[in-house]
C-alpha cells in the first residue's frame, strides 16, 4: 500500500476520469486505469483513518468504504 492521501488529492483522481471520458468519448473501457487510480486513492485514505489519531475520511470523490474495498479486492482478482 501506498502512503496514506488526503482527501482532497482523491478530488484530482475523479477530475482525471471525468477528463479521460471526454477525451475519449465516454468509452469507460478506455479510463479504466484513471478508475484504478481514484479507488487506490480512496483505500488509501480510509487506511489513513484507522491509524492512531487519524480522522474521519470525508471526500465527495470516494465512494463508502465497502464498496472501495469490493472493488479493490476485484481488481487484485484481475492482476491490476
Amino acid at each position: 500500500m501506498s502512503a496514506p492521501r488526503a482527501p482532497q488529492d482523491c478530488q484530482q483522481e475523479a477530475c482525471a476520469i471525468q477528463s479521460c471520458l471526454s477525451r475519449n468519448n465516454y468509452n469507460e473501457a478506455k479510463c479504466t486505469a484513471y478508475v484504478d487510480s481514484l479507488y487506490k486513492c480512496c483505500r488509501d485514505m480510509y487506511a489513513a483513518a484507522q491509524q492512531p489519531g487519524g480522522q474521519v475520511p470525508k471526500s465527495t470523490a470516494c465512494p463508502i468504504e465497502s464498496v472501495v474495498n469490493r472493488r479493490i479486492k476485484a481488481m487484485e482478482r484481475e492482476g491490476r
